[in-house]
């Protein structure tokens, strides 16, 4: 046995619940299906990367973003910038488990500095904490969408596409699309409201006009006033760093991308945000992945030709499903349209 394992209980070390140990080094864990999540400290993770899986024998982390992870004793010393009896150490003072080492004469090193990522400096990327801070299903379009489908369902599809909720114009629910790229950066954050009415014939449609957070908090001082926000941003965009392996389906406006991942999950769903967006630079993080198209009904030809003219970046499929299924009374008719027709509100 070598003397590190002699020093320290490793077997009930690596026991220790890896949810907890994080929660200890000041990382904010959340519920993400059947496991937790949170920042991965093997790369610069804005948005929470890093599955910490438990239950059944099993007590590891794994990162989709990086694909680095390992077992409680690797991500303590990694968070820390520790060494393996350092982590050791600090885990058995934390916990209580007995060492042949004196508790008194343990002295950590300084938390190793984060890498940061060049940015840059042409535009200003809204800060993570301040979107954190928004994230809610308590918004107008997530009331409308919980009459539809299961509430545990929109409670993912919140934490997946970190939809938000904020107060303006009179109104606390306002609904917050963030635009992350894939690098975890926050281009900027479109504001809408939704009809909530079951009996009005706009029930889940917007009923005001949108408005971009980034923008607006430049103007109140909160970001520099001469901030200058990237618009080439996929939204959901963040998503295909994490499935790197799903079929992606590209559609025009936010709300049509989380009707589509309601009604089907097992698809990546993704929005230009609207027909001025569909170009190369926007669609670049696309590259080599199968991408099913689809345009509200009255764009269709419009994005064959598009598409057509960047078939060299993605396994593009256009489809004209909307035009085929809209009633002659509904020109705009899109794929939020059609998946409401098939989830009827229940009462």
């Amino acid at each position: 046995m070598n003397t590190q394992q002699e020093q320290f209980n490793t077997d009930r070390i690596r026991n220790i619940s890896i949810s907890e140990v994080a929660r200890r080094l000041g990382n904010k864990v959340r519920k993400a299906g059947v496991n937790h999540v949170t920042l991965c400290p093997w790369h610069d993770d804005h948005h929470p990367s890093l599955s910490l899986v438990e239950g059944t024998g099993k007590n590891y982390c794994h990162c989709f973003s990086c694909g680095k992870g390992g077992d409680v004793i690797s991500f303590t010393m990694q968070h820390e910038g520790w060494s393996f009896q350092e982590a050791c150490q600090w885990l058995s003072n934390e916990f209580g488990i007995s060492t042949t080492q004196s508790h008194q004469n343990f002295i950590p090193r300084p938390k190793s500095k984060p890498v940061v990522k060049p940015v840059d400096p042409t535009y200003t990327y809204i800060p993570m904490a301040m979107v954190e801070e928004l994230v809610s299903k308590e918004n107008s379009l997530c009331h409308c969408l919980m009459q539809m489908f299961q509430h545990q369902a929109v409670e993912w599809l919140t934490e997946e596409y970190r939809i938000g909720c904020y107060s303006m114009n009179g109104m606390d629910d306002y609904t917050v699309f963030p635009n992350i790229d894939m690098q975890g950066r926050v281009c900027n954050l479109k504001v809408q409201h939704y009809e909530t009415d079951t009996d009005s014939p706009s029930f889940a449609h917007s009923d005001q006009g949108a408005y971009w957070l980034g923008s607006m908090w430049a103007k109140e001082g909160k970001l520099p006033r001469d901030a200058v926000f990237r618009s080439e941003c996929l939204f959901g965009e963040h998503l295909l760093t994490r499935y790197p392996d799903c079929l992606v389906v590209l559609v025009e406006s936010p709300k049509n991308a989380l009707f589509g991942a309601l009604a089907y999950p097992q698809l990546l769903w993704v929005a230009a945000g609207n027909k001025c967006m569909l170009k190369r630079e926007v669609l670049q993080p696309l590259k080599g992945r199968d991408v099913i198209v689809i345009p509200d009904c009255d764009a269709v030809g419009e994005w064959k030709t598009i598409i057509n003219g960047m078939a060299d970046l993605a396994n593009f499929t256009v489809s004209d499903f909307c035009q085929r299924m809209a009633p002659e009374n509904q020109p705009k008719f899109d794929i939020a349209d059609y998946i409401a027709q098939q989830h009827p509100i229940p009462f």
